[in-house]
């Protein structure tokens, strides 16, 4: 069995010895200390048994120390151990809690033989280790702050010296040294009294703790003396608690108790109707009235009614309207009660009494016609007939049913907040006015109702007499500000807080869709009526208001405004109108900023609708193109806010179209591109992704007129789309054409056409250009104009496969006759009318890309086609085919001999001859002479000349060197062409040197033979004598053509021969029969004289 001991006869004990150890002034201060084993205000703490280390209490010192267990006491010192509690004195809070007491067991059994509920005491349950401090810890703190305090007392003691002032005060220097050393003197007292004071505080402090190490000695019997008083202390609180709540306890059973029955009065009552005990007050009842007694006191009672009301009593304006009957008359008030009065007494002064009153709305509470609220009306209702009239019981009665509708009103709210409503609406009571807050979860301003009464909100009264009276209004706050003007009508008669907001909603939302439709018809599209605008407008229903917005020509869309939560809705739903929808249920003001987004929202749906369309019909979407803004802002109006770029296959990559959508409608553009150096293939389309170039800019620009009078939108039809491709190709054709005649300063000019076919229904305007100006811009030398001034170019359409555009040049020749040699189609781009002398030819070419080169090149084909057809004329030469690129011709019969010349452009011309051609020769040199400086297109009139000039002579060419190779042996003959007209004609075996020219004399053209060069020459080349006077006789001989002699057409000159166009082949014969009847002769004879 633990043992616990009391400390307060070991208190007395140590406080004794302290005396005596300390004197009378420790003894003073121990005896004013408390015990040091009291629990802290956490709780009993538990001392560790058997532990070797003195644990004490941690309070804290001045400085931060604990403070020692006892102050200024002493304790027996055969004590061990020793715990503190806390300050109030109280027993730890874990010792009782809610009142349950402390669950005393018996202690611990080794052996299990004893029992401990009946023979043992109860177990004490011991204070916990963790409420315990070291007291080496208490020591070292002590120190410490003895310490501290002593270094304080040092630097104290040293500051106390005197001042410079009293050290040479004013007796310095005239022997006041008397007063100097009372200083001194008075300096050391002061110095002894604060160390004195100090030594003697530390002392106390250490005895203190002195006495803590005697009692921590016998730690066990003061761990167990700690534990039984904490138990005995723990167990006074229990019984103090106990009484407490039984007193409690009965306090609360009084109003339960209920009297005992009396059951002999309920006895009695019940069986014979009465009770013996009640006093008998003699009362003589009335004889009961019959019918006509009763109809009669009633016909009597509305008589007096009647004249009292009409004559004597001054009516209120509210119960102006009444009726009397049945003894009473009944005041009507509408829309609010009907209540019944009557009197009692003959006397008009006499008071009017309350019978009856009746609501006359709904839905009211029943409960207040009935019981004891009832009796309470009627009552005050007698109270105020009695002081104030007629007056005073229609304010009360009045009063009362403003304020059960309010109540009425405040009650179908609160149903509505637990229903659909939840989490809608919030409401609030102030006073007699109910405040019901709306559409919660919506950004920006509250908007709420107050319905509450208004004194002197109407007006009552005949003639010119008014009296006000107070009556239900309604305030309206819509996104926190106050409408004043607003007609809410509020039906009294039938009350539905569920119709009340429901109407404000409705006109809360008319007032959102209103503004949205006001602030729409403001944009040209909707003013124009080009769009429509439908709004419906309901006060009863918000869902049946709605604002009808006609997006497209083919998609609407319907915006409505749920009422419970006032989100927006877009129907159809989509996933381009839920998004719009997030937009537009994040505004703050709705009403003013919804209409923007709706704009957007309108816009985005044309652009994906034309941008549909668009790809359906060939057009490519730029879906990377990112030009600057400045460029933006210069190009598209300001009104814009979306915009799509498109571009067709097969045009040029700088060219581009793009649709400008707003509120004004869509505007088309062409726009050439500028991408820092690069084309459009550094742009994403919907044929292919590459990669996307920045720092897109625009560069020249033009807006597409595509409406009828480009005033009104057009419908992005299919059609339209495909009609625009045209359109655009044709303006972007002559918007590069205009540019590059302007930048050449060729004269041109613009005026307007008819529809051409391709175009569509818009008239592209034609192109008219100064023929000599454009053609005099080229290098070449011209010959004097063949063609009228005026050259028209039209747009005749765009492939729609391959994007190439088509342009019809017109013009007119000078000379209408040179095309009547033409008998055949020259070519599929050129048309001729020989009659008239027009043609026309198209041009191919990719959109963007100007014609003016292919224009002029193409011209000069045809005025090289028309000088052809002049030396065809000229020289009767057939033509066997005839084209802007080619011309073929035969200019010999017998053989057949064609040549073909070739010419495209300002490129050289080229000189086909067949194989086998007479002419191969001298085919360079023809080429050189068709493509001479100078001679332009005369140089296929020399060649004409010259094919039919050299004809003979080279035939005869042919046949001598065919003679030659089969000769036995081979003859080596060689046939050397200089020019075209020149050439050698060379011999091995003889030798021999002949030089055949074509020179003109006297304006014939002759061939003149000589040998080796003629006489400047003639004596180069060794001859053999037998051929030179051969040569010398053939030379000497003269043969006129049609003549009888051997040569036809030349004649010899002694040094040479001079022959016709057609004789120069006989003398080339003779002279090569000359030659080679010296060579069959013999060698000797071949060979050359001596010199």
């Amino acid at each position: 069995m633990r043992v616990k001991i009391d400390l307060t006869a070991s208190l007395a004990a140590a406080e004794g010895e302290g005396g005596k150890r300390d004197g009378d002034a420790l003894t003073a201060a121990a005896a004013a200390d408390e015990m040091p084993g009291m629990p802290m205000e956490n709780g009993v703490r538990e001392a560790r048994e058997g532990a070797d280390v003195v644990k004490a209490v941690d309070s804290q010192m001045p400085n931060g120390a604990p403070a020692s267990a006892v102050v200024n006491g002493v304790a027996p010192p055969d004590q061990t151990r020793i715990a503190i509690e806390g300050s109030d004195g109280m027993p730890p809070q874990s010792s009782l809690v809610n009142g349950n007491d402390l669950k005393m067991s018996e202690a611990p059994s080794t052996d299990g033989a004893m029992d401990v509920r009946s023979e043992s005491p109860p177990y004490i349950k011991p204070v916990g280790s963790g409420q315990y401090k070291d007291l080496s810890e208490l020591t070292a703190r002590l120190v410490q702050e003895t310490f501290n305090e002593l270094a304080e007392v040092i630097h104290a003691m040293a500051d106390m010296t005197l001042s410079p002032n009293n050290a040479h005060g004013p007796g310095y220097g005239q022997g006041n040294a008397a007063t100097n050393g009372s200083s001194h003197a008075q300096i050391a007292i002061q110095k002894k009294s604060r160390l004195m004071d100090f030594v003697q505080l530390r002392r106390a402090q250490f005895i203190k703790l002195l006495v803590l190490a005697q009692w921590s000695r016998q730690t066990e019997d003061v761990s167990q003396a700690i534990n039984l008083l904490q138990w005995l202390r723990t167990q006074a609180m229990m019984n103090e608690e106990a009484c407490l709540e039984l007193g409690r306890l009965k306090l609360s059973l009084g109003p339960a108790k209920l009297p005992n029955p009396d059951l002999a009065t309920a006895l009695e009552v019940l069986s014979t109707g009465k009770a013996s005990w009640l006093p008998d007050l003699g009362y003589i009842p009335p004889q009961p009235l019959s019918a006509k007694e009763m109809l009669k006191t009633l016909r009597n009672i509305n008589t007096l009614l009647s004249i009292r009301l009409n004559l004597h009593d001054e009516l209120p304006p509210h119960f102006s309207s009444f009726t009397i009957d049945s003894g009473r008359a009944t005041f009507h008030v509408p829309d609010e009660f009907e209540v019944d009065l009557s009197i009692a007494d003959e006397d008009p002064a006499s008071q009017l009494y309350f019978i009856d009153i009746r609501f006359l709305f709904t839905p009211f509470d029943p409960d207040v016609l009935k019981g004891r609220l009832r009796d309470e009306i009627e009552a005050k209702a007698n109270d105020v007939l009695k002081r104030d009239g007629l007056g005073g019981c229609y304010d009360f009665l009045h009063e009362l049913v403003l304020t059960h509708k309010i109540n009425a009103l405040r009650r179908q709210a609160e149903e509505m907040s637990r229903g659909k409503w939840a989490e809608s609406i919030r409401l609030e009571m102030v006073r007699r006015t109910l405040v019901v807050q709306y559409w919660l979860n919506r950004p920006g301003g509250k908007s709420w109702i107050e319905i509450g009464i208004r004194s002197g909100g109407k007006k009552f009264g005949r003639g010119g007499s008014t009296q006000r009276t107070s009556a239900i209004a309604i305030w309206w706050r819509r996104e926190g500000k106050e409408v004043k003007d607003a007609a809410i009508e509020l039906q009294l008669a039938r009350l539905s807080m569920d119709g009340i907001l429901k109407h404000v909603i409705a006109l809360h939302t008319n007032h959102i869709l209103r503004s949205i439709r006001d602030r729409l018809l403001e944009k040209p599209l909707y003013a124009n009526r080009t769009l429509l605008l439908v709004l419906r407008m309901s006060t009863v229903e918000p869902v049946h208001s709605s604002l009808q917005l006609q997006l497209t020509s083919s998609r609407t869309a319907k915006l409505v405004i749920e009422s419970v939560g006032g989100r927006f809705a877009l129907q159809p739903a989509s996933l381009r109108f839920s998004q719009t929808e997030h937009v537009l249920n994040g505004l703050k003001d709705p009403a003013a900023e919804a209409y923007g987004h709706l704009s957007n929202l309108r816009c985005l749906v044309a652009k994906e609708e034309i941008e549909t369309r668009a790809r359906c019909v060939g057009w490519e979407q730029l879906r990377t193109l990112a030009p600057r803004q400045e460029d933006m802002k210069r190009v598209f109006p300001r009104e814009t806010l979306q915009v799509s770029y498109f571009v067709r296959r097969g045009w040029s990559s700088r060219w581009i179209v793009a649709v400008s959508v707003g509120m004004g409608g869509e505007d088309w553009w062409i726009i050439e591109l500028l991408v820092d150096g690069h084309d459009r293939r550094g742009l994403d389309t919907d044929h292919g992704s590459l990669p996307a170039a920045v720092g897109h800019a625009f560069g020249d620009h033009q807006r597409i007129p595509v409406g009828p009078g480009s005033s009104k939108p057009v419908d992005p039809t299919y059609d339209f789309l495909c009609r625009l491709g045209k359109v655009s190709a044709g303006m972007i054709l002559q918007y590069v054409n205009v540019r590059a005649l302007g930048q050449a300063r060729v004269e041109h000019s613009l005026r307007a056409a008819r529809p051409s076919p391709g175009s569509g229904k818009v008239a592209m305007p034609a192109l008219f250009i100064r023929f000599s100006s454009l053609m005099a811009h080229g290098s070449r030398r011209r010959l004097q104009a063949w063609a009228r001034e005026v050259l028209k170019v039209t747009f005749r359409g765009v492939a729609s496969s391959s994007g190439v555009a088509t342009v019809v040049t017109e013009a007119r020749l000078i000379q209408p006759r040179l095309f009547n040699a033409v008998h055949e189609r020259v070519d599929d781009d050129i048309a001729f009318q020989p009659d008239t002398g027009a043609f026309a030819f198209r041009i191919r070419t990719p959109v963007g890309e100007p014609i003016v080169n292919h224009l002029r090149e193409r011209l000069v084909r045809i005025e090289r086609l028309i000088l052809f057809l002049r030396v065809v004329r000229r020289f009767q030469l057939p033509c066997e085919r005839l084209s802007l690129g080619r011309v073929t011709f035969r200019y010999s019969t017998t053989p057949p001999l064609r040549a073909t010349v070739g010419f495209a452009g300002e490129t050289p011309m080229t000189l086909e001859l067949e194989a086998g051609n007479p002419h191969l020769r001298i085919a360079d040199f023809l080429a050189r002479l068709l493509n001479a400086k100078g001679t332009d297109a005369n140089g296929l009139e020399h060649v004409a000349l010259l094919l039919g000039v050299t004809l003979p002579l080279f035939q005869a060419l042919d046949e001598i060197e065919a003679s030659a190779a089969a000769a036995t042996p081979a003859r080596n003959v060689l046939i050397l062409p200089r020019a075209a007209d020149w050439l050698q004609l060379r011999y091995e075996a003889p030798r021999a040197v002949f030089d055949i020219r074509l020179r003109q004399r006297r304006d014939e053209v002759k061939w003149f033979i000589s040998e080796d060069g003629g006489a400047a020459g003639a004596a180069s080349v060794a001859k053999p004598p037998a051929l030179a006077e051969k040569l010398r006789a053939l030379m000497g001989e003269r043969r006129e053509a049609g003549g009888g002699g051997n040569g036809e057409g030349w004649m010899g000159l002694r040094t040479g021969i001079v022959a016709g166009v057609r004789g120069v082949a006989e003398a080339v014969r003779r002279i090569d029969a000359v030659v080679r009847e010296v060579s069959v002769a013999g060698p000797e004879n071949a060979q050359p004289a001596a010199s």
